[in-house]
């Protein structure tokens, strides 16, 4: 049984969030809303302190019951939870406590303050969850989704995917795979590589081209998908531009990557211009963990 936490910004984020997860129409999962009020001081101002912390207190708990209620009429049949406190450290502490498979946030908002305040939580989900984590960008379209998988065919990334299969997303129903060689990368290499393959090995070493198609069909087929559905993309140079490239030709509605990898998601890492043009594009993105 999968589990799927979905963490609630504002009353009208859940519809956004919790779409996405019923459009990916996972196999089997538990659902959980949690709402996170964040503990503030100075909420109410008073001569006295101590009364000022009292009635900010009883303020949020307010808030937070109201924001219960509210969740609970619009779930269905997921679980509620609302808490007062950090709103990261409360959702990681929860996403480990109910052994969540994937952590669902709002990545983006309309309200430049709000994409501050979504954007500093979403990128410390990504960097602090022992989960894999989706960050959605606007509303879940309508129909079968749209999909890029960023892969650089390292055992880490390739077991990740393989979770992913696991959780038997049904919603998928278009896919390609990008992989990234770097920017040094000859012709003249692959050459090289197929001579020293035919001296040591008597036969041709596969191409990139050759890999990342057959990586394509596998995923592909594996997730249920006709082969007509499937395709492979191999770019060279800049990682980040090339999923923007890829995502805009394939006018995909999702991208997918590995959370580390071994050398294309290596170039991927937290802190990069790669990293940061990810986090912040127009699309959702759902990042791996094996």
């Amino acid at each position: 049984m999968m589990r799927v936490l979905i963490g609630v910004d504002q009353l009208e984020g859940a519809k956004e969030v919790s779409g996405w997860v019923h459009s990916l129409s996972f196999g089997s999962l538990v659902e959980e809303w949690v709402h996170i009020v964040p503990q503030q001081s100075g909420v109410v101002w008073a001569l006295d302190p101590f009364l000022a912390a009292d009635q900010t207190e009883r303020l949020q708990e307010k808030t937070a019951r109201q924001m219960e209620r509210d969740l609970k009429q619009r779930s269905g049949s997921a679980s509620v939870r609302v808490k007062i406190g950090t709103p990261t450290t409360e959702l990681l502490n929860r996403a480990d406590e109910t052994n969540t498979d994937l952590l669902v946030v709002r990545g983006s908002n309309k309200n430049t303050l709000s994409a501050f305040f979504l954007g500093s939580i979403a990128r410390a989900l990504v960097e602090g969850a022992s989960q894999s984590v989706l960050l959605t960008r606007g509303s879940a379209p309508q129909g079968p989704l749209r999909v890029v998988v960023a892969m650089d065919h390292s055992e880490y990334v390739e077991k990740a995917l393989e979770k992913l299969v696991s959780w038997a997303p049904q919603g998928i129903g278009h896919l390609t795979v990008l992989y990234v060689l770097p920017a040094p990368y000859k012709a003249d290499m692959d050459q090289l590589a197929q001579e020293i393959a035919h001296e040591a090995y008597g036969r041709p070493v596969r191409t990139p081209e050759e890999v990342t198609e057959a990586a394509a069909k596998a995923l592909g087929v594996k997730l249920g998908l006709p082969m007509e559905a499937i395709h492979s993309v191999v770019a060279h140079g800049s990682v980040s531009q090339a999923i923007e490239t890829t995502l805009d030709a394939s006018d995909a509605d999702l991208l997918i990557l590995g959370a580390k990898g071994h050398s294309f998601l290596e170039r991927l890492t937290l802190g990069s211009v790669s990293f940061r043009s990810v986090t912040t594009c127009p699309k959702s993105v759902l990042v791996l963990r094996a």
